[in-house]
């Protein structure tokens, strides 16, 4: 049983004529007879009474045409469906989160995925700067963010934004901080990310100047652990900038004044996937959420001057 023979069925029936039937379809009455003839024949039941008054169905016939029409209206909404999805992003995305996840606008990017790719769905898998580049590798991620630069010659990184960064220490350290150098600074307790982590880079680069780095360090390999160690008045660190206000307006940090390198931050993913459908849409996606935080904070900037 052919799609084309129901809808023959369901022509004459509707017509019930075959010269009506022929003319509606573009086809021969022949043909039309020996459609009806192969689907009566394969279904082994009579179909229709040929009379003088024309094609009429029998009491089984009528029942087939019912079970006939909801077959042919689910093959066009098939139809319809696979012709929609040709112009639709239908797959799974598994986005590497390396650092808090307001700070990288987690909510707005999966509005804006859901709402422009509504059959892209979205994992946010935790990572770290460290790890993500070895995560993409074994395909645990498609694309992840990270601080710094990607020298993987395999990987391709689109620069999101240059991240401030701020030197914080314990609130009760203020008369420890506040108008020291940093050469003062440096003798006391600091709180250092591992070498594997891009903030390490930007601890040489502070002290990249002459000054004596620091002597004493405890080591962690995040930033939750650092926020937590400054709190227990572990040492002085580096933070996001954004991480420095929250943590004097909470109470618990204190500000450095003085000048401190920036970082990159980055989307990053294979470099032979970057033109896949669905990574071409986070990527778009991605930049254009960084491109209005952006041109939101200049204009906030703007105001306040």
């Amino acid at each position: 049983m052919e799609l084309y023979q129901l809808k023959t069925f369901v022509k004459v029936a509707d017509e019930g004529n075959l010269t009506r039937a022929s003319e509606a379809l573009f086809t021969s009455q022949p043909a039309i007879s020996g459609q009806i003839k192969a689907l009566e024949e394969g279904l082994g039941i009579q179909l229709f009474i040929r009379s003088s008054k024309g094609m009429l169905l029998t009491p089984a016939g009528r029942k087939l045409y019912q079970q006939a029409r909801v077959t042919l209206d689910a093959a066009e909404q098939m139809k319809r469906q696979a012709q929609s999805l040709q112009n639709e992003l239908v797959g799974e995305l598994r986005i590497g989160m390396h650092t808090d996840y307001d700070f990288l606008r987690l909510g707005e990017l999966y509005h804006s995925i859901s709402r422009q790719y509504p059959a892209l769905v979205s994992h946010f898998l935790q990572s770290s700067s460290a790890t993500v580049i070895r995560e993409l590798r074994n395909d645990q991620l498609d694309a992840g963010f990270m601080f710094g630069p990607c020298r993987a010659d395999d990987m391709v990184h689109y620069p999101l934004a240059n991240v401030e960064m701020r030197v914080i220490g314990p609130s009760d350290w203020a008369d420890r901080i506040h108008g020291k150098s940093l050469s003062e600074l440096a003798r006391l307790p600091w709180v250092y990310t591992t070498p594997n982590c891009p903030f390490f880079l930007l601890f040489e680069q502070l002290f990249d100047t002459g000054e004596q780095p620091p002597s004493e360090i405890v080591w962690c390999d995040n930033e939750d652990a650092i926020r937590a160690l400054i709190r227990a008045n572990a040492g002085l660190s580096l933070v996001k900038a954004a991480d420095a206000e929250r943590a004097s307006n909470e109470g618990y940090g204190v500000i450095w004044e003085g000048q401190v390198p920036e970082i990159s931050m980055n989307l990053v993913l294979h470099k032979q996937r970057q033109y896949e459908p669905a990574l071409a849409a986070l990527i778009e996606t991605t930049r254009k959420l960084w491109q209005q935080e952006q041109v939101t904070e200049a204009a906030g900037d703007a105001l306040i001057t």
